[in-house]
């Protein structure tokens, strides 16, 4: 591909991936890099503030990460990107998985595959929903145990059957408390699994948080994270 329409292609994604403006006591933090030799990457983003059934404002937030890598997964991710988009304002919050994945399952390629995660979160109560497609587990960092949790949502991933099954979880963020998010490239290598994958991110995780606060976790996860076979991303929503 010409190098002067992955990087316009490259515009219009970083365009997509921005959090709103949240109220006073939220804060989120992103950190991506892309795969071995590429400066382009699949992996994205989307957020928007809606109204939500108690009268007050909940961020709708969703981390995708499509089918292949680098160069190659950059024009399907901007694709899904404006999509989703679209989708976030246009359909009701527990629809929007399914919305999304009936785009995916009409496109012509039968790579047109992916995993994401969807939160939420209620910003005057902390309350928040997950659903996952086929997405490694957020994890919940818990103040009180000083630990991070791995969450217990699962699902199908996009594009892939008719009637996905996403399994919702539900809990609340207090002071001091946030999710991380993330694609599998931070947690899977060849030499093991990703089970130990996030064992390691868990106690990476911990060690970031105690030296630099919920914020600085992204930054810091990619410090220890190696360009490699597949896009990395990892992002952090808390309650300061």
């Amino acid at each position: 591909m010409d190098e002067a329409f992955l990087s316009g292609l490259r515009d219009l994604l970083q365009e997509q991936c921005r959090i709103p403006p949240l109220p006073d006591g939220w804060v989120c933090t992103s950190a991506m890099l892309s795969a071995q030799g590429f400066q382009y990457g699949g992996d994205f983003f989307v957020a928007d503030l809606v109204p939500n059934a108690a009268g007050g404002t909940s961020l709708v937030m969703v981390l995708v990460d499509v089918c292949g890598k680098g160069a190659t997964a950059l024009p399907d991710a901007v694709q899904f990107a404006g999509a989703l988009r679209g989708l976030l304002v246009g359909v009701p919050s527990e629809d929007l998985m399914s919305a999304a994945n009936a785009f995916l399952l009409r496109q012509p390629s039968d790579e047109s595959i992916a995993t994401a995660v969807q939160v939420v979160l209620e910003l005057d109560s902390g309350r928040y929903s997950i659903r996952s497609a086929g997405h490694p587990p957020v994890m919940h960092w818990q103040a009180g145990r000083a630990e991070w949790v791995v969450d217990n949502a699962r699902g199908t991933a996009l594009g892939v059957v008719e009637d996905p099954e996403f399994a919702v979880s539900e809990g609340g963020l207090a002071a001091g408390e946030g999710l991380m998010f993330y694609t599998d490239g931070v947690v899977e290598r060849r030499t093991s699994d990703i089970g130990s994958g996030i064992d390691w991110l868990q106690e990476a995780a911990r060690g970031a948080v105690v030296a630099g606060g919920l914020a600085a976790v992204p930054a810091r996860i990619m410090e220890h994270v190696s360009r490699g076979d597949d896009d990395r991303a990892v992002l952090v929503l808390a309650r300061e």
